[in-house]
């Protein structure tokens, strides 16, 4: 440290080892008071190096304590090293005297060592004792070899018999094997047929409501083909009608038309002979005259252009029964409509097809697992297969239930969709104004408010309407409604009668596997009842003669 004075009033300190806040409090001191002499400069000092010898001697105290810290765990490792081995070579005095001044990690080293070279003189003893073994093994084989040699007689005969014999008997047993396996099999094929003969009449029965099913649905086709060929028919009845009308309109226009030439012909030569002669005393004005008949004549030929398109447009409508072009447009909209309609249905369809799929898919599988296994599982099987059975029965009354009245809505539908089809034509003369149109939608329900809508007109005009709550859906539900059309219908509005299924062509062919029957029927029994049967469904019935009814 270096204390100097300035002219008496200031310090200039240099210290060296002192702490910072030691060195801040002496310039602050240094900067407020101001010592008299050097002598109070050298109590400042002393007092000073007081402080850092207390200092320095706390260090000092604090070292030897963490020292001596150090030390104690030292020791205590040490002796830890100790403890652990006198714990391993407890047992083992010689060792125990040798490790006694190791340490843990020399003692692990030197013990490896030790170890090692042991496992080395164990290998090396080992191999010995193998070589040795082999060696022995083959001296005993060679002294086996040497007394047989030495005590058989090789007689030759005894070992042809004995070779013969063990060649038959291994004969004998390849032929059990094959015995084995083949009734192995056999018994397989006939689990498998007395399996196929459980299950034959379950297969029978559903072959039988498939071809119901098919023949339900091939007269439903017969009908509907019967149907499109009579509206074909119709179609062109009423085509052929038209077209001869329309020549006879035509006919007699062209009639009109000559005889109207004529005519006009005949009154225009006078007006042809006064045209020339002005023509000739206003030669001078041709030119501007000229011009007013060009712009006139144009003027008349667009008027017989447009009559003449007007003319053809209402023959068009007139050929087509269309009363204005509201409908026309009416009809070409709808059919982007009824397009939409019967994509989504063929789509639906799709999706059920997939559906049913996906469930056949399913079910041959839960089969293919349940053919060949355990009497256990073909008792649940079993008991799986007569739920299942009972389901599909239920099923089957259901869908029954659910065709039978789908054949009496459909019957009902007919004739509904008759009655209406009649009544409207009836009455096509009444024109309805829009927004109402004049045409068959082929919906029941709007056709029979047009009906509706156009007696009301009727009525109107003849005087004779009282207002009445109007017959619709929303006054009357599903079920009122058809109530209401069964007891409004007459008797005799029909046009296709329907012929009831008396069920004389159904064979009732029942099979009861569990009973024993002495007259049991065989495959080719069978195959021939089968056969005769589906030539009795596929003969074609005689059709009954229709009479005609007159109205």
């Amino acid at each position: 440290m270096t204390i100097t004075v300035v002219d008496g009033k200031a310090w200039i300190v240099h210290f060296t080892r002192l702490p910072a806040d030691v060195v801040l409090s002496l310039l602050i001191a240094a900067s407020t008071e101001k010592p008299r002499d050097e002598r109070d400069a050298r109590c400042v000092f002393r007092k000073l190096r007081r402080e850092e010898i207390k200092k320095i001697e706390r260090l000092i105290a604090d070292t030897k304590s963490r020292n001596k810290k150090k030390r104690v765990t030292l020791a205590k490792s040490i002796n830890g090293d100790e403890k652990v081995i006198h714990s391993v070579f407890q047992n083992r005095k010689e060792e125990l005297l040798s490790m006694q001044r190791y340490t843990v990690e020399g003692a692990v080293k030197t013990m490896d060592q030790k170890v090692c070279e042991a496992s080395k003189r164990r290998n090396t003893i080992k191999h010995e004792a193998d070589i040795k073994r082999d060696r022995l093994k083959e001296l005993q084989s060679t002294l086996r070899q040497m007394r047989l040699v030495n005590t058989q007689d090789f007689d030759l005969e005894r070992k042809q018999v004995i070779r013969r014999l063990q060649n038959e008997m291994d004969k004998a047993g390849i032929k059990y094997e094959a015995a084995r396996n083949i009734t192995r099999r056999y018994e397989e094929i006939m689990t498998h047929m007395q399996e196929e003969c459980r299950l034959y009449p379950a297969r029978l029965n559903v072959l039988e409501e498939i071809f119901r099913d098919a023949s339900t649905e091939l007269d439903v086709l017969k009908l509907m083909n019967e149907k499109a060929v009579k509206s074909s028919d119709d179609t062109r009845r009423d085509l052929m009608k038209m077209e001869r009308e329309m020549y006879q309109a035509r006919r007699a226009r062209d009639q009109q038309l000559t005889v109207t030439k004529k005519e006009v012909e005949r009154r225009k030569e006078p007006t042809d002979r006064q045209e020339r002669r002005a023509k000739v005393a206003y030669v001078t004005d041709t030119a501007g005259d000229t011009k007013a008949m060009k712009l006139q004549q144009e003027k008349e030929d667009r008027q017989e252009k447009i009559l003449t398109l007007e003319d053809a447009f209402e023959r068009i409508k007139s050929a087509i029964h269309v009363s204005n072009m509201d409908d026309i447009v009416y009809r070409v909209t709808n059919q982007d409509n009824t397009r939409h309609r019967i994509l989504q249905q063929e789509q639906e369809n799709l999706d059920a097809k997939e559906r049913l799929m996906e469930e056949k898919t399913s079910l041959r599988v839960i089969f293919e697992d349940l053919k060949f296994t355990s009497q256990r599982q073909i008792a649940k099987g079993r008991k799986m297969v007569e739920d299942v059975q009972e389901y599909v029965k239920k099923e089957e009354t259901s869908r029954d239930d659910c065709l039978t009245e789908m054949a009496v809505n459909e019957k009902l539908l007919l004739d509904l969709q008759s009655g209406i089809a009649t009544l409207y034509e009836k009455l096509k003369e009444i024109r309805l104004k829009p927004p109402y149109h004049n045409f068959s939608k082929s919906d029941p329900v709007e056709d029979l408010a047009n009906c509706q809508r156009k007696l009301e007109v009727l009525l109107t005009g003849l005087g004779l309407w009282k207002k009445t709550p109007e017959l619709s859906p929303v006054n009357l539900n599903e079920h009122k409604l058809h109530t209401y059309l069964e007891n409004k219908l007459p008797a005799d509005n029909v046009r296709i009668r329907l012929e009831t299924d008396d069920g004389s062509d159904i064979d009732d062919f029942h099979f009861d596997h569990d009973q024993d029957n002495d007259g049991l029927l065989s495959r080719d029994d069978i195959k021939r009842q089968g056969m005769d049967f589906l030539n009795s469904k596929l003969k074609p019935k005689k059709k009954k003669g229709r009479k005609v009814r007159t109205k």
